[in-house]
């Protein structure tokens, strides 16, 4: 397994899976290039992340694609989508948990979808989120 740590979290990846940083957004893709899981988390510097403020992320998926299915990965709380949009199948969680608002896309072409889905779900389940005072480390 390689484990990717970012300032706010860590994961596990199978070894044929790898990690790169793009700006603020961790990009995981494997080695066959189906498809890529974009991870952008966002601190809120005071207080939790409530559902309501996590809801105002989610107004134009919902808009276009309607209304999100409640759903937990690992400690967080959220929202999952899946739709397909200009060719590629598209899965995006939307999840909350303490002060972070964690966005989570996994990106594939339409001829693709389903392809990666129990490999991402695995990865999804290795996600662990650390306490406030390791991510001040």
């Amino acid at each position: 397994m390689n484990v990717v740590e970012s300032q706010w979290w860590i994961i596990d990846l199978p070894p044929e899976w790898e990690a790169e940083q793009d700006g603020e957004t961790i990009i995981i893709s494997d080695e066959t290039g189906v498809g890529e899981i974009a991870i952008t988390t966002m601190e809120k510097q005071d207080g939790a992340v409530e559902d309501a403020d996590l809801r105002e992320f989610t107004l134009e998926l919902e808009a276009d694609f309607g209304q999100g299915k409640p759903i937990s990965v690992a400690e967080c709380k959220g929202y999952y989508f899946a739709y397909s949009e200009e060719g590629d199948a598209i899965r995006e969680w939307s999840l909350r948990c303490d002060n972070l608002l964690i966005f989570i896309t996994y990106c594939c072409e339409q001829a693709n979808a389903g392809m990666d889905d129990g490999s991402v779900d695995e990865i999804l389940d290795t996600l662990f989120i650390k306490v406030e005072e390791e991510r001040s480390e």
